[in-house]
């Protein structure tokens, strides 16, 4: 199958899973508990407003906690108070104190990092932080094809499994993956594997993952060394747009949101879902066509029709 077909019919997928809610059927009864780990933070905010914008009238008692001090004890007082048919946790701290709590009360989460770190449950159904592997790397080969290194840092605390996972979807590819784990990211240990891991590769990828990126000084300084070793940055959000990523391929947040109701309602109509976890179906895609030319690195110009938003220079 072509790219562009691929694209079509991806998105004719999605328009048929995303339908609102109501167009499914009635709307089903049932109180949901949703459990938000920092409002402040906008795609942790945005996610909650598209869920409860598709999930209509639905009861929710929405809780931020970074406004509050609710702890395992505290929720499990609140689930037997409510008695909720659903928690729905935003983030990796709300879907950790939902795991240690929650009971056997069904569970959705979303925006959780490498969701495969944390314990397999029964009753847990969510939407993965990231884009599957296979999306995210065959875009990569399609958009930069002559980018065949791509080195990667990471914390195994964190990436071991998705990492592990990339091996084999960038052999399928024709992509070679070079490794760098760094198991205690202090920032000497960050920029000498940064300075050994550069030369040996085409572009680095760069992965959600909070061993590595702790703050923005260190984001910085990943990206001014990859600048000046002439190596372009492929990133899994717009924000790194703004640091000087080439290419970034994110899911799409309000669409998260969506796909969440979606499932909330199945589950709230006791359907089981056909995947207990479920990869984000939109996506956003940004060339920085400018960048790449000033990098000398080349982008496929017969990609450009699946690219969302083109950065050209003024």
């Amino acid at each position: 199958m072509c790219r562009r077909h691929f694209l079509l019919n991806w998105g004719l997928l999605l328009g048929a899973l995303l339908m609102p809610a109501a167009a499914a059927g009635q709307e089903p009864g049932g109180k949901i508990v949703v459990l938000n780990t920092a409002r402040s933070v906008d795609r942790y905010r945005l996610t909650e407003e598209e869920f409860r914008r598709q999930m209509g009238g639905q009861t929710v008692l929405d809780i931020n906690l970074e406004e509050s001090d609710l702890d395992a004890a505290g929720l499990n007082d609140l689930i037997a108070r409510e008695r909720p048919d659903l928690v729905y946790s935003i983030g990796s701290q709300a879907f950790h104190l939902a795991g240690g709590a929650a009971g056997g009360t069904p569970q959705l989460f979303s925006s959780v990092i490498n969701w495969q770190r944390f314990p397999r449950r029964v009753g847990v159904y969510g939407i993965a932080n990231e884009l599957s592997l296979s999306q995210e790397l065959s875009l990569l080969r399609y958009l930069l094809p002559k980018a065949v290194r791509v080195g990667v840092m990471f914390d195994p605390k964190f990436n071991r499994e998705r990492i592990a996972e990339a091996r084999t979807y960038s052999k399928d590819v024709g992509l070679t993956l070079v490794e760098k784990s760094v198991d205690n990211p202090v920032n000497d240990e960050v920029d000498d594997a940064l300075l050994e891991l550069l030369p040996q590769i085409d572009i680095l990828w760069l992965v959600s993952d909070p061993g590595i990126l702790v703050d923005r000084d260190r984001v910085e300084g990943i990206f001014q060394a990859a600048d000046e070793a002439g190596k372009p940055v492929y990133a899994y959000s717009d924000v790194f747009v703004g640091f000087g990523a080439s290419l970034v391929v994110a899911p799409d947040i309000p669409t998260i949101g969506r796909q969440a109701a979606t499932l909330a309602q199945s589950i709230l109509r006791h359907e089981k879902p056909g995947e207990a976890v479920q990869f984000p179906a939109g996506s956003n895609i940004i060339l920085d066509a400018c960048h790449l030319g000033k990098l000398h690195a080349e982008y496929n110009q017969d990609a450009l029709d699946s690219v969302n938003r083109l950065i050209e220079c003024r």
